[in-house]
Formats: C-alpha cells, structure tokens, sequence
C-alpha cells in the first residue's frame, strides 16, 4: 500500500491495482466495489483514488489478459504472494519490476526480514530489480538501504523499508525514457535463499549478542510464538523482550515472570511463562 500511495502522492497514477483473488476467484464486475473506502488497505485505496481494481486470476493466460487489458507499460510488484507467470511478466512493453525488502542478491525467498532479524542484520534494505523466471534474480535498478532501530516489529520494518522501496519507484520513472529502468545483473557472490521460516526458526543461542538476541525477539514476539531456553538448568518459555545490554557480563537471574539472561556480549531482560 505504501510504495502505491507514494506513486500516487508524486502524481504517477497507475492504470489498474492488481491484488491476489486466491483459489476462489469470481469474475469482477467493476461498477460494484466490493471493498470499502478505507486507505488502510491497499484495495481501499485503489477505490478512494479510483484506480481499477484486478482480482488478478490464478489461471496463467487468464490472468495475462486481464492485465493485457490495460495495455500497460511497466508492471511494478510490491509484497504479491505468489511468482508471477511468463505469461504476465512478457506483457508490459518495458518489463515487470519487483520491491524486494534486502540488498539482493543476499537473502532472496519469500520472507527476508525475518531472516536478516534472525541473522542480526541492523542495515537492511530494499530493491528495486527486473522480473525474471528465476526468483528475485532479475537486474538490479536500484536500492535503498534502511538502518533499522533496536525493538522494531517485523511490521514496523516492513513499514520502513516500503517507504524506502516507494523512493525507489520515483526515482526509477523521474529518469529520462526508460534510463530509468536499465539494470545491472546480479553478482552471485553474496547470494543467498532461504524459504519460510518453520516454528524450529523461532530460536536463538546464547552465543549471540544480546542486542541480536532482544532485537530477534522483539520482532517477532507480537506473532505468537514462544522461545525456548535452558538456563542453569532451568527451562524456560520467553514471550516477550523487555530491554538489552550489549555489554558486560552477568549472572542469570529470575524476578518474578521476568529473566536476565546472559549473552555474548551483554545481557536481555525477558518476560517468560510462568507454569
């Protein structure tokens, strides 16, 4: 939605909004909106601006002349949820073009800011890169990079880095033709995949910082899960991270439903489940 209301803000308005119909897709007709005005979603805001809205098919050559229809030039992607076909990416006459949230070609798939959180990554990033058959593997155009705060949600994040991807758009269609839109390939020294996180994911070690290990949790502790850690011979279930200290050396200690536990450097205070 943010990387959309910037083009719009700037004065580019696209031609039609494309959003996933999913398995049970019904044709749409387009005098009846079927969302309400609500700029917080991305279909609400294509209605409030009066973009057209595609319940883009899960059929490959149907879905092709839905977008055919609009006989447009550029396709720009944002956080769609399934791989585009050959037969939707050959249709735009300049190319289809694709926000991913890292600094390709580390930590191309589907979920890269749970990862780079994982791996303690503080600069992350956002490009702007050429569709291709091969997963987020196309040309580069451009990147943003964007210094995350400490204690930031995986949605604050997101948050972020769309308002660093958005630049990348405007920055992208301001150039004169399609200067603009001319990449460089990717060096496949430094790539990276990973798929979707599984629950076994949502761990950590007390060898990492503690400022990896509290800025880990902080962003993903509001989607449910539990982390598990043995201290002293103590099992414990942590929900929450309550602050950090990336330096010194304590000993565990435990008041009341809350845990100081040692790292490497520092110590993170957490809130765990109490049985």
């Amino acid at each position: 939605m943010l990387p959309l209301q910037t083009l719009y803000d700037t004065g580019f308005r696209p031609c039609a909004v494309a959003v996933d119909a999913g398995d049970n897709s019904v044709p749409q007709r387009r005098d009846i909106p079927v969302v309400t005005d609500d700029q917080d979603s991305l279909e609400g805001l294509a209605l409030c601006t009066g973009i057209p809205i595609i319940n883009l098919s899960r059929d490959a050559s149907e879905a092709a002349d839905q977008v055919k229809a609009y006989s447009p030039d550029i396709v720009f992607v944002s956080c769609f949820a399934r791989k585009l076909p050959a037969e939707v990416l050959s249709v735009p006459s300049i190319g289809c073009f694709n926000l991913h949230p890292s600094l390709l070609p580390a930590y191309r798939g589907p979920s890269p800011i749970f990862w780079q959180f994982r791996d303690g990554v503080s600069e992350m990033g956002v490009t702007l890169h050429r569709m291709s058959v091969h997963l987020d593997g196309g040309d580069i155009i451009g990147q943003n990079p964007v210094v995350i705060p400490d204690g930031v949600t995986l949605r604050q994040a997101s948050v972020l880095l769309a308002e660093a991807g958005g630049q990348l758009f405007i920055d992208a269609l301001s150039r004169p033709e399609q200067a603009g839109l001319t990449g460089c390939a990717q060096r496949e020294e430094g790539a990276s995949y990973q798929g979707f996180p599984s629950n076994s994911d949502y761990t950590f070690s007390t060898d990492w910082s503690a400022k990896r290990v509290f800025n880990f949790i902080r962003a993903t502790q509001d989607q449910g899960h539990v982390y598990h850690c043995t201290v002293d011979n103590r099992e414990f279930e942590l929900v929450e991270a309550i602050g950090f200290q990336d330096s010194g050396e304590v000993q565990a200690d435990v008041v009341g439903d809350q845990l100081v536990l040692p790292c490497r450097p520092g110590f993170v205070r957490a809130r765990f489940l109490k049985v």
